[in-house]
């Protein structure tokens, strides 16, 4: 059954409402506001790029070291520029809270991360992370934006911004993580076999709890490696929600691929990695893209050909999903969300790829699965399952005009066993 009248006027309702609810703010340098359109407007002609807001040239808050409190709109905007190595940190035991309308320009040092760029290397090879700034968070973070007054994390450098990292137990502060209206950009983590390993996900959520995100924009993220936009790694309970993923993007997902090793699958977009009960719903996955098998060998920049398994060296090329991977899911439920337009150049998912799962592992329900391209497998690809159940595919999911080596793609494919329900 395809999702109802009512509910596709919903989805659109929805779109139209958030469009005119940023058009609504003016923007000024004293209370910057939100302008619809523009060059960074998510994927040119997708209609719902989310919010395009001006970032003033003079004024605002310089942030070198930590980050913690509360930052306002009246301090706004946050020149958030790093310590002596290019980090921010969130401290262990304090949180930071994030008021709607507040705009964090995370521009790192200029001076040296222009310096640091060869316009002369290959695509491939994009070792440009010197003077990024990054941010570390060891205690608590509550980014609440409101519809008309989002929060904008960019950067107006364009090799500024190493994106967000959590840590794990390390990481866990005074309530649980929280990104609501939010706008998350322009993360240039294409570091390729450099000295930050941190390279999966412009957000990197280890963290062992839930994370709730929630009518967020991602768009414009570009790392190296796993997850273009947002890794949720050994999270519970997780919940995305009414989000945009645009125009993510993954380079190369076997960074450090080399003898007797595997390679990394990733996800254009999104990852969850060894997680469980987490929630996907109603997002839209639009333009994400993931480059895979154009990884090399560690500590040489050579690109390797994709290799067959099985294979002298003891590698895995496996690939990944344009906008979404799941590794080893645990009853997580993927429901209502548009996946279009999502690229895997030579991979196996056009939009979800699963791997090692367990029983019931995925359950996906009321999606629409449009216009997805890969260049081997099938939409949906689910691959070393534990002889269970392990994929679910309601009869509701919509799959249309997807392509798989130019031709007709398959629904699902893989060695796993799909049940409908």
């Amino acid at each position: 059954m395809h999702l109802s009248a009512s509910e596709s006027v919903k989805r659109l309702l929805w779109v139209v409402v958030l469009g005119l609810s940023f058009a609504a703010c003016s923007s000024t340098p004293e209370k910057p506001g939100v302008v619809p359109g523009g060059e960074d407007g998510g994927t040119p002609g997708g209609g719902d790029g989310g919010p395009v807001i001006e970032v003033p040239e003079d004024g605002g808050t310089v942030v070198t070291g930590t980050l913690s409190g509360t930052l306002t709109e009246a301090g706004s905007p946050y020149r958030v520029v790093g310590d002596a190595e290019g980090v921010v940190t969130i401290p262990k035991g304090q949180v930071l809270t994030v008021e709607p309308g507040v705009i964090l320009d995370f521009k790192g040092r200029p001076d040296v991360s222009e310096a640091d760029v060869d316009p002369g290397a290959a695509d491939s090879v994009m070792n440009h992370h010197e003077g990024r700034v990054e941010v570390r968070v060891y205690g608590g973070i509550q980014v609440r934006g409101t519809a008309d007054k989002p929060v904008l994390l960019t950067s107006t450098n364009p090799h500024g911004w190493w994106g967000m990292n959590f840590f794990g137990d390390g990481s866990v502060g005074d309530g649980d993580p929280v990104f609501e209206h939010m706008v998350f950009e322009k993360v240039k983590k294409n570091d390729y076999n450099g000295n930050r390993d941190r390279t999966r996900g412009a957000l990197w959520a280890y963290y062992p709890g839930p994370v709730t995100i929630r009518h967020a924009v991602f768009r414009d993220n570009e790392v190296s490696a796993k997850c273009g936009a947002l890794d949720l790694m050994f999270t519970v309970g997780s919940r995305v929600e009414d989000s945009h993923f645009l125009n993510n993007r993954t380079k190369d997902v076997d960074r450090f691929a080399q003898d007797g090793t595997s390679s990394m699958a990733g996800g254009g977009a999104m990852c969850v990695t060894h997680g469980r009960d987490s929630v996907v719903r109603g997002n839209t996955f639009r333009g994400n893209v993931l480059e895979a098998y154009r990884g090399a060998t560690e500590g040489s920049l050579a690109q390797r050909p994709l290799l067959a398994w099985p294979n002298s060296q003891g590698i895995y090329d496996l690939g990944g999903g344009g906008a979404l991977h799941y590794f080893q899911p645990n009853n997580d439920l993927v429901e209502g969300n548009i996946f279009e337009g999502n690229t895997v150049t030579r991979g196996p998912a056009a939009a979800i790829y699963l791997e090692d799962v367990g029983t019931r592992g995925l359950t996906l329900r009321g999606n629409q699965f449009v216009g997805n391209r890969a260049g081997a497998g099938a939409v949906v690809v689910c691959n070393r399952g534990s002889g269970g159940v392990e994929l679910v595919v309601a009869d509701d999911n919509v799959f249309q005009g997807n392509l798989v080596d130019e031709r007709a793609a398959p629904n699902v494919s893989g060695d796993c066993t799909t049940a409908t329900k």
